[in-house]
């Protein structure tokens, strides 16, 4: 990992101390370094200058093929071939090939298609590809005798059970799959409580607030039930034992997933009352027992009982066919304004029911478990002729709780056309890129970004030094409207120049998937990096400049947009995604092109395309937002930001004079444009505060604020400071918060130095 530091200022004159000696000794280093270049550009002059004088031997021309190897440009016209060996129906027949079975991680399915993965990696002619073996604690439904998974309503609670009343525990068209998990949320504890049924609308603090305090119930001893979304599975049961509930089941209202008048599948892709989304309920993502290390096999894993991210009551979901039958006969007084759904009923809050059920109590039955489970990262690569240790990555998952033709099986068959047509390209000697290219398929994402976090975690030094960019693609093809973008701000313009070489699939010759995304803006709209998905791991934690790209279906007059109708459910399979997500596979060719595009742009331009300006403005925004929010309670306990605006300032003014640099750089001198390029990758690396107290996210600007009682965009780690109005020593972390961040980005600004301004400024 890279390190960081501070601005060394020096005394003029000989050095009084050993240590000032060796500051001194230091910067005769770089000295040193800097003649070496001026050296070796001379050396390079006389060396061609000779050539061109002397007729050549044999051996002088091996020679000077692999100077010239070392100056050579990207040859573009390697995106063209890539772009036309493409084929649409070659990653069809593998998205077909790859959704046969479910392939929940940890199962022997899923470790088929990681092996299927690695061999034809190494059959479509990448140099190496290997399995990297993790054993995670993973959760699974109930099998064999016990279960299943239900809810039920009783009477007494447990005199009694009516069959009819119990809810289904998997899709219809899934029964008899040997391979198919029932309905489950992976970590829900195990129990059968028992309860009255309360109404919680989405499950959050302010949905039990009204509650209690407008509806007066007390949801001591109560099952909740509420809709999906707006808030995490897991955060929704911690909600609800925070105000007494037992238990919590979650269903997917029509009018969150849905659009009035949609077809459902079979007839559209929009969710049968008989769907049901399976996940995780983790409240931070990671392997739970290995937090900060690797889930090796050799690894110091913690008790179960000290785990602190599981949910504190059983939690289950259900299908709105099932919902709709609980909530027609619920009673009390109806919701109040903006909780109501679509199912045809009067929503009202309970708690209990009426009329015929008015004795009746629900019980939840979860008997889901926890077990260590082998699981593989597959890491491929194809190695660069020049730079073999500079590595451009490109990741999907490739678990999915069901078939996943979508989420992210999709990707997955991307992958495997990206490698053929590359592989292709080396077998036949006609391309080999700059830097090296790494194909990484990620195991057990979907019960929280296992595979890449571990992964980060087990070579966070490996990857802080030799790691230039991660592409990451998940829910890769979810519609065929426009591309998704979320991204570092450096890579903002290599993405714009990638897609506008890429033709729209929607058989519009004069469009390109950048127009597409545009949508008659200007320039389109960039999101940021979330905890999502896998690029998260690589961004928060590293430093690593990072991007994931989808496409996406047309959101308007969606509801909430929590993903696509069908999702982690078992409709998500290759029938909805021939009929109606991408049928000619179009989509899927141009999400392709744009991936390899992509790769062979960082891989092999002299000069990294990354955009160290584009930090400004973001750190900018941050800086007004804490102004704005917090600026009037900082005066009052004498915080000063004068500090943190200077070294916004100072980066700023960096960023200016390294465009300078940028301008006079002689790219046919290799060692000139190798320490640029390791200032362009150390600047985004420079935002890593690695004394942050959070266990995994270490960076300055974009890693999770934990507080939830706000929306302010200032910097997390002053939202999190300030979360709740800090009293006494709550200003005291408010101050070292201000200051350490302050510090990170005046050392983002050191980066862009020369490499003569170790000692600080003159």
């Amino acid at each position: 990992m890279e390190a960081e530091y501070g601005t060394i200022l020096l005394a003029s004159g000989q050095p009084k101390t050993v240590e000032e000696g060796q500051k001194t000794m230091s910067k005769g280093r770089y000295i040193i370094l800097a003649v070496l270049c001026g050296t070796v550009a001379l050396a390079v002059g006389v060396i061609i200058g000779w050539f061109s004088k002397s007729s050549l031997t044999e051996e002088d021309r091996v020679a000077l093929d692999k100077f010239r190897a070392l100056v050579r440009g990207a040859d573009e016209t390697v995106g063209n071939t890539i772009m036309d060996e493409i084929d649409s129906e070659r990653i069809r027949e593998n998205l077909r090939e790859l959704t046969k079975k479910p392939h929940m991680a940890g199962t022997a399915p899923d470790h088929e298609m990681a092996e299927l993965i690695r061999q034809t990696w190494l059959d479509n002619g990448l140099d190496e590809a290997r399995l990297v073996p993790y054993d995670f604690l993973l959760s699974y439904p109930p099998m064999g005798e016990m279960g299943p998974n239900n809810t039920a309503v009783t009477v007494d609670g447990t005199d009694f059970e009516f069959e009819d009343t119990r809810t289904a525990h998997i899709e219809p068209e899934l029964q008899g799959d040997p391979d198919a998990p029932q309905f489950f949320y992976a970590f829900s504890p195990p129990g059968n409580p028992v309860g009255e049924l309360v109404f919680a609308n989405y499950g959050r603090p302010q949905d039990f607030e009204y509650l209690e305090k407008n509806a007066s119930i007390n949801c001591t001893g109560k099952i909740a039930i509420v809709k999906y979304g707006r808030e995490g599975r897991g955060t929704k049961a911690t909600n609800a034992a925070a105000v007494g509930a037992v238990g919590i089941i979650i269903y997917p209202d029509p009018a969150d997933v849905n659009v009035p008048g949609g077809q459902v599948y079979p007839d559209g892709w929009f969710l049968p009352g008989t769907g049901v989304e399976r996940g995780s309920t983790l409240s931070d993502p990671g392997e739970p027992l290995t937090p900060g290390y690797p889930a090796t096999d050799y690894a110091y894993r913690k008790p179960l009982g000290d785990v602190d991210v599981f949910p504190p009551i059983p939690i289950l979901p259900i299908s709105y066919n099932d919902a709709q039958e609980y909530l027609l006969r619920l009673s009390g007084e109806e919701v109040p304004s903006g909780w109501n759904g679509s199912l045809p009923i009067t929503y009202r809050l309970g708690p209990g029911f009426t009329d015929d059920w008015a004795a009746r109590e629900v019980r939840i039955n979860v008997y889901t478990n926890t077990t260590i489970q082998r699981v593989y990262n597959v890491i491929g690569m194809i190695k660069g002729r020049v730079e073999p240790d500079r590595y451009v990555m490109f990741g999907n998952h490739y678990d999915a709780w069901v078939q996943g033709a979508i989420d992210d099986t999709s990707s997955t068959a991307i992958s495997l056309e990206l490698t053929r047509v590359m592989g292709n390209l080396l077998k036949e000697e006609k391309w080999r890129p700059r830097r090296s290219v790494v194909f990484a398929a990620w195991g057990a994402e979907e019960f929280g970004l296992f595979g890449s976090m571990e992964y980060v975690e087990q070579y966070a030094k490996l990857l802080g030094e030799r790691l230039v960019t991660y592409v990451n693609m998940d829910v890769g093809v979810a519609g065929n409207y426009s591309l998704a973008v979320g991204a570092s701000p450096s890579l903002r313009n290599a993405i714009f120049e990638a897609t506008k070489r890429i033709p729209s699939p929607h058989n519009d010759p004069d469009k390109t998937v950048y127009d597409d995304w545009a949508q008659g803006e200007e320039t389109p709209y960039i999101g940021g990096i979330t905890l999502s998905t896998d690029h998260s791991s690589f961004a928060l934690r590293v430093g690593t400049p990072v991007m994931t790209m989808a496409y996406d279906y047309d959101k308007t007059g969606y509801p909430t947009g929590t993903s696509y109708p069908v999702y982690h459910t078992g409709y998500d399979n290759m029938d909805v995604m021939e009929r109606f997500v991408d049928p000619d596979f179009s989509v899927h060719r141009a999400l392709a092109r744009t991936a390899g595009e992509l790769l062979r742009y960082l891989s092999d331009e002299v000069l990294l395309p990354l955009e160290w300006e584009q930090y400004v403005p973001v750190l900018t925004a941050s800086l007004n937002a804490t102004v704005t929010d917090y600026g009037t309670a900082f005066e009052e306990q004498g915080i000063s930001l004068d500090g943190l605006a200077s070294a916004i300032q100072n980066f700023s003014d960096a960023a200016a004079e390294f465009k300078n640099v940028m301008d006079r750089i002689d790219k046919d001198n290799p060692i000139q444009a190798r320490i640029v390029n390791d200032q362009l990758v150390a600047v985004n690396k420079a935002f890593i505060d690695t004394n942050r107290q959070h266990v995994f996210f270490k960076h300055v600007l974009f890693s999770p604020a934990y507080c939830t009682l706000g929306t302010s965009n200032s910097f997390p780690g002053i939202v999190d400071a300030m979360c709740g109005g800090p009293q006494g020593e709550g200003w005291e972390e408010v101050k070292k918060q201000v200051a350490a961040i302050s510090f990170t980005i005046q050392s983002a600004a050191d980066v862009l130095n020369d490499v003569d301004s170790i000692a600080g400024p003159k």
